[in-house]
């Protein structure tokens, strides 16, 4: 197979081998694949990942595991999402004690 580079993308691959990062071209472009297709498939298995929470999330609401907020109720939730935030504070994890705010 032949792979034709763009000037400034061959000078790079160039320069990678004239300092000895990588024996020949061949293995530049081969390793750079490689980690394209690794990327590929870390990105393929977040997307997967956060779909199965999305599908687990639409299951708990059909099944009515869920909580409706209003302009009244949400400063409870924030109330809430403060309250458990300084209980798991670092100062609180290394003996400290949290701050109030």
């Amino acid at each position: 197979m032949n792979i034709t580079l763009k000037p400034e993308l061959e000078k790079i691959v160039q320069q990678k081998v004239a300092r000895g990062e990588y024996d020949t071209a061949d293995d530049f472009v081969g390793e750079a694949v490689e980690r394209l297709i690794d990327e590929e498939q870390e990105d393929d298995a977040h997307l997967d990942e956060i779909r199965n929470r999305i599908d687990a999330a639409e299951a708990e609401i059909d099944r009515g595991e869920y909580i409706e907020y209003d302009e009244d109720t949400i400063h409870e939730l924030a109330k809430d999402v403060h309250d458990r935030g300084r209980k798991n504070s670092p100062a609180r994890a290394f003996g400290g004690k949290a701050e109030d705010g």
